[in-house]
């Protein structure tokens, strides 16, 4: 396994000859409950370049030249699937495809083989979201009602009523099968274009965006970057005694105060899994002991990449949970190592089971068998893989350009949840694999 994924600072030989977790003295002792902005540090995570995380260093918006780069990557595309244009709808679960061609929020987006895209907004005023330099680039239409018949419209205008054309969301989505297309909707299209085979453009809408270009890979980087002060943040404000919605506002002011948008996904919970918590502040104590786990994302540009660590919140640690935690770092490292173009999707996912299964046979537990990968991007982007997930595993290869999280979870024996886990975004090069994180993964106990 690899000695350089966690730090640059810090090389494994050393790590492993320590003998105990990271103890962060939080000083709590006649702790009582205090608003965000009366609370004060307990402890710190030092993370390096975090200074320079400030909404006057991001970017301010994607180049025209990048969303010419999409667009003639995406009509490459059309022509492997045979599409003479492809209709993208706003997906209730998210917008990555309507985004990835506008960068805007409309409702549908017609995008012919030739000429200009239409986007079809709701309201008069939603295409102010359309940047200045693409107003010469798209064609504009608005309409509260019988959208299908705008559609229609653009299609004609762009000369396609024959041959076969693509619609997001229609079937095969991430997450939903059968898809999401307003039966309506299609059904009118389908008579007033009868000459026009329909077929879904899931797979192409979820495999063109996978290899991404130099300022997605940007934004992306700076989005795992911020993600990690949540992590800083649940460090430093974490404590027996405290509420978790203390931790869920700290870290939401981090993300704020560094990339100045939204946090894309905060979820954490102690003595349970983050996910759990369905990304909302609750009012759950935490308990001296507990396992904070997190599942954590920042925005920057819209774009996402999840990181994840839990740590213990207070003693007494939960037996096996350092040992287990050490074991899961190995884990991390032995899979930012397997990462190379060329290998499948299909055969990460069976690597990582095939560890975790080896490992657990000594020690006992069962194994968690879900996500490992997480593709970076807008709400909505696939896939997510792992075991278990071989409807999204499918033939996919691992590809220079691609960024994923890589969140390995190992369960601990004698403690039903949470797992440990570990997640940091990686960028697939030529050769391998690239972490992009910055802080030092290790066991962390506050105390």
């Amino acid at each position: 396994m690899s000695n350089d994924h966690r730090s640059d600072h810090l090389n494994r030989r050393e790590f492993l000859i320590s003998s105990t977790a990271l103890s962060i003295t939080a000083g709590i002792s006649g702790y009582a409950s205090q608003t965000l902005a009366e609370s004060v540090p307990r402890s710190n995570l030092d993370i390096p370049g975090t200074d320079a995380l400030i909404p006057e260093n991001m970017p301010k918006e994607f180049s025209l030249s990048e969303i010419r780069r999409r667009w003639k990557k995406c009509r490459e595309w059309m022509v492997r699937y045979d599409f003479d244009a492809l209709l993208v709808p706003m997906r209730p679960e998210g917008n990555a495809d309507v985004k990835w061609l506008t960068e805007s929020g409309p409702n549908w987006v017609v995008f012919p083989q030739a000429g200009k895209p239409t986007a079809i907004y709701r309201y008069g005023d939603e295409d102010d979201d359309i940047v200045d330099f693409m107003q010469g680039e798209i064609e504009i239409d608005v309409g509260l009602l019988n959208r299908s018949e705008l559609i229609v419209n653009a299609m004609k205008k762009a000369g396609i009523t024959s041959g076969r054309v693509g619609v997001g969301n229609l079937s095969g989505t991430l997450r939903n099968d059968e898809g999401g297309v307003s039966y309506t909707t299609l059904s009118r299209l389908k008579q007033a274009l009868p000459r026009i085979n329909f077929e879904s453009a899931a797979d192409l809408l979820m495999r063109v965006k996978l290899s991404r270009g130099p300022e997605e890979i940007e934004a992306l980087r700076l989005s795992n970057r911020i993600g990690e002060l949540g992590i800083k943040a649940s460090v430093e404000t974490a404590a027996p005694g405290v509420p978790q919605r203390d931790v869920w506002f700290a870290i939401a002011k981090a993300y704020l105060d560094a990339s100045g948008e939204p946090p894309g996904r905060i979820t954490i919970r102690a003595g349970a899994e983050g996910n759990t918590a369905n990304g909302k502040p609750l009012n759950e104590i935490i308990q001296p002991g507990q396992i904070l786990s997190e599942t954590l994302s920042a925005q920057v540009l819209g774009y996402n990449l999840q990181v994840n660590q839990t740590m213990c919140v207070g003693r007494p640690e939960p037996t096996n949970w350092e040992s287990i935690f050490r074991y899961n770092m190995e884990l991390f490292d032995a899979l930012v190592d397997w990462a190379k173009p060329g290998r499948t999707f299909a055969d990460y996912s069976l690597f990582y089971k095939d560890e975790v299964d080896k490992y657990l046979a000594r020690v006992g537990g069962k194994p968690y068998i879900g996500v490992v990968f997480h593709t970076g991007g807008a709400l909505g982007d696939g896939p997510r893989m792992g075991w278990s997930r071989d409807d999204e595993n499918s033939d996919l290869v691992l590809e220079p350009g691609m960024v994923f999280s890589i969140k390995p979870r190992v369960p601990i024996p004698g403690l039903a949840t949470p797992s440990t886990q570990i997640g940091d975004g990686v960028l697939i090069t030529e050769t391998g694999a690239e972490r992009l994180g910055r802080r030092i993964i290790e066991p962390i106990v506050i105390v």
